[in-house]
């Protein structure tokens, strides 16, 4: 690999396109090449951050849906209802990343994208549903006590 690169950019020097080595009497030594990218670049401590959060909301699933049906009231019911929606959005979203990528579909990021706005958009139309679900009627927790007593 190092030595293709090497040959490439030496190449690209005897046509004058580029500097890129200077030829002593019998070694070839190369000189400092700049890489460029059109892509954005992204740092290590967002995928961490991103994780983390995940996490975070993972551990504080597990008190937030049993304390609601003990102790219910309209800010436990909303902060279930958030973090149902918040788990079930990244789950979602993760999916469609991973699978419907734009190397399925020859390069082109339309389907991709809309596959990502899709989600956002039913994640949002969700969580808004839940929470006027939870305003205007019993609460979805009620609604839960009330399924499990039939």
């Amino acid at each position: 690999m190092l030595s293709l690169r090497l040959a490439q950019s030496c190449r690209l020097a005897r046509t004058s396109l580029r500097p890129g080595c200077v030829f002593g009497q019998s070694s070839l030594r190369p000189t400092a090449v700049t890489a460029f990218s059109t892509s954005h670049p992204r740092k290590s401590e967002d995928h961490v951050r991103m994780w983390s959060a995940e996490r975070a909301v993972s551990v504080a699933q597990i008190p937030c849906f049993i304390v609601p049906f003990i102790y219910t009231n309209p800010v436990t019911d909303a902060l279930f209802c958030t973090l149902l929606a918040l788990h079930s959005h990244w789950g979602i979203e993760a999916i469609a990343v991973d699978y419907i990528r734009p190397s399925l579909f020859n390069g082109s990021t339309v389907i991709p994208t809309l596959a990502v706005a899709l989600v956002w958009a039913m994640s949002a139309f969700t969580l808004g549903a839940l929470y006027y679900f939870n305003y205007t009627d019993v609460g979805i927790v009620n609604a839960i006590k009330m399924l499990w007593r039939l």
